[in-house]
């Protein structure tokens, strides 16, 4: 009898261990997961991220980085900001709102000029921009509107508009700036449709957007103002240029080469994918058909990786012209120093 309630008392006994460990079992597999969870958690690596600004409605190879996920792939997050003034795109990079910005050449002039640290990473393209006039004006040349009384517009608050300024001046030895009508692009292709203004200064998408949708016919382009102009190299100048704050690319060169190579691959593939351009020009820039075609073969992409000799001198005779034509009045020379990301002689 003694042994049995022995036996009784090891099986209450068990019992009570039984239940005690199945009332605290969820709780410790819960701890277990949570230190789990807390431990992967300190593992995760975040995408470093790059402030990128751009002009609203241009074109640049951080559509297809983005369209792609080129930056994704190579560990990187481009994160977008939007301007509508070049000014204000410039002024956001000097202050370190961003740290790269997609911006014409002669406005890093500009900075580098007013003791602003900025470093060109690469060149995205080159001049597209072109004067437009509308097909009643009967001008068949840049000359015939400076001649008349042409209306000529713009936006002035762009690099597109200094270099236009820049040309004729050297060029005509003529100041436009009085006879230049102000206006954002979108105001500026609503007065060319209702024949407000007879021809603008303008550059793509709006371009072919003129051409294509409302009988532009582009009489002069810069390519062919370019040529014109005794101090060219090549036989297009640089327009747009990806430029980082000096000090954020020194410390940052592993990020520089990653974006730098997100924008090569960019570059080719928007040269040759066809489709793919189409694309992003009617999606996201509202383009028809006949216009975004002509957009595409009118810009093409610069695919090098990384900036050349060749490219730099280009980049300076930019500079120079951009000078002549009272933007800047610094010697270019004197602004180079430390203004180009080069292989093996970063800044």
């Amino acid at each position: 009898m003694a042994r049995l309630k022995t036996y009784e008392a090891i099986i209450i006994v068990a019992s009570i261990l039984v239940a005690a460990f199945l009332m605290i079992a969820p709780w410790l597999t819960k701890e277990r997961v949570e230190e789990r969870l807390l431990n992967n958690t300190n593992t995760v690596e975040v995408a470093p991220i790059v402030r990128i600004g751009t002009l609203r409605g241009g074109v640049s190879t951080l559509d297809v980085i983005k369209a792609e996920g080129i930056d994704s792939r190579l560990g990187f997050n481009a994160s977008v900001v939007l301007f509508s003034k070049t000014l204000d795109l410039a002024n956001a990079l000097a202050h370190g709102d961003i740290d790269v910005a997609v911006i014409p050449a002669e406005f890093v002039a500009k900075l580098r000029e007013g003791g602003v640290n900025v470093t060109i990473l690469a060149v995205d393209f080159y001049q597209n921009q072109a004067v437009v006039a509308r097909n009643d004006t009967r001008a068949s040349s840049l000359e015939d509107l400076l001649a008349g009384n042409a209306t000529i517009a713009a936006f002035k608050p762009t690099g597109t508009y200094a270099m236009f300024r820049a040309y004729v001046k050297t060029l005509y030895g003529v100041d436009v700036d009085e006879r230049v009508v102000n206006a954002p692009p979108p105001q500026l292709v609503e007065a060319f449709s209702k024949g407000e203004v007879d021809a603008i200064v303008i550059w793509e998408p709006f371009v072919s957007q003129l051409v294509a949708d409302h009988g532009g016919v582009v009489v002069a382009s810069f390519r062919d103002l370019w040529q014109r102009w005794d101090g060219h190299v090549g036989d297009n100048g640089v327009m747009i240029v990806y430029a980082a704050r000096g000090d954020w690319a020194a410390g940052h060169g592993d990020l520089v080469e990653k974006l730098l190579q997100a924008r090569s691959e960019a570059a080719r593939e928007w040269n040759s994918n066809r489709d793919l351009a189409l694309g992003i020009l009617m999606e996201q820039y509202g383009l028809s058909r006949g216009a975004a075609e002509l957009c595409w073969e009118r810009l093409k992409m610069e695919e090098s990786t990384h900036l050349t000799s060749g490219i730099v001198d280009n980049i300076l005779a930019v500079w120079r012209l951009a000078r002549e034509g009272g933007y800047i009045h610094a010697d270019p020379g004197s602004l180079a120093a430390g203004a180009f990301w080069l292989p093996g002689r970063q800044p």
